[in-house]
């Protein structure tokens, strides 16, 4: 159904190229971005109760939208909704798509860690624990569905990133096949992941319609955050996973890390123009230095995803940038990108 849907959209949109080209109306250039690649953008619902947060030309590039930070679950199935936050972000979001064809889903959190360790792996074994008991509570499918049935969402979007034991991969791909059966034709499925942490059932990629693949926290020799080398040589893993590449978007960091991987995001379009023509920028008042994705390095990325057969990019986050009618927009990047080689 969702094929036969996307087929649909795909000839009217041609039919619609073919008639405003006939007629002579003039479009935006980034009406022509080929929506059958998608373009998924995370947004930060409590960055966007300000409708000037949007720019309401990205939605000619962005095909799909993922509302973070406003759903939860605990172990118990039960669900939990900002629902003034929510309600506000959606409107403003709305406000700022029109009539345009994308698609919004709602991602749900899942309960923390109960380990009071510093280890990561015993803090990742204690939070497939806590998630496996809510996978079991026989409630949280359709708590889930409730919500989405109420606010209209096209799908839901999990971000369980990292399931470390097989204990706690069997719990969530029984989930997610149990959700999936549930959900039908009426909902998408769509998680998160990282490359190294793909051990999906082949029934579970049967229901998951995406998976958005975090090509980011990686670093290379010199300590710059996710480059073109680094992920395009992660991404051969993939490969080895049989996990269809058109069911996966690339993932796209729209913000940087310092060389030394420590605990700091800073976002793109607070430093664009201060970064030096390699793309760093050095805080002295922490003493850190950071490396950016530029737009150049986002179209490389971009190009390449649309040649290795990925089904789109995806973008973590969508204010960490200039609107796309700033030059040094990255979405931009990746849509210009888009249209190059449609």
């Amino acid at each position: 159904m969702v094929g036969f849907l996307k087929s649909i959209i795909a000839f009217m949109t041609a039919i619609t190229s073919l008639v405003t080209g006939f007629l002579g109306i003039e479009t935006d250039c980034n009406d022509s971005v080929d929506k059958s690649f998608r373009v998924k953008s995370y947004v930060i619902c409590d960055r966007i109760l300000d409708p000037s947060s949007l720019c309401s030309e990205d939605f000619d590039i962005i095909t799909d939208v993922i509302l973070f930070g406003v759903a939860t679950f605990d172990s118990k199935g039960n669900v939990t909704v900002d629902r003034e936050t929510l309600d506000k972000a959606l409107g403003n979001l709305k406000e700022a798509i029109g009539d345009r064809d994308v698609e919004i889903t709602l991602n749900f959190l899942g309960p923390g860690s109960k380990s009071n360790s510093s280890d990561w792996y015993e803090q990742m074994e204690s939070l497939g624990r806590e998630h496996n008991k809510a996978f079991a509570s026989m409630r949280l499918e359709n708590n889930i569905i409730e919500v989405l049935d109420e606010y209209d969402f096209d799908g839901v979007h999990f971000d369980y990133e990292y399931p470390v034991t097989n204990g706690a991969w069997f719990g969530y791909n029984a989930f997610l096949v149990s959700l999936g059966s549930k959900l039908g034709d009426d909902y998408t499925l769509n998680v998160a992941a990282s490359d190294w942490c793909l051990e999906y059932w082949e029934l579970a990629i049967e229901f998951i319609d995406s998976i958005e693949l975090m090509m980011y926290d990686v670093y290379d020799e010199e300590g710059k955050h996710a480059t073109f080398d680094t992920v395009a040589t992660r991404s051969q893993w993939i490969k080895d996973k049989n996990i269809p590449l058109e069911k996966i978007t690339f993932g796209l960091p729209f913000y940087a890390r310092p060389t030394d991987g420590d605990g700091y995001w800073y976002d793109y379009v607070s430093y664009a123009d201060k970064l030096d023509a390699n793309g760093f920028y050095t805080d002295e008042s922490i003493g850190k230095t950071f490396w950016f994705n530029t737009p150049d390095v986002i179209a490389q990325k971009t190009k390449f995803a649309i040649d290795e057969g990925y089904a789109g990019m995806m973008i973590w986050h969508y204010t960490c940038d200039f609107p796309s009618t700033d030059e040094a927009s990255l979405l931009r990047a990746v849509g210009e990108t888009i249209t190059a080689n449609s």
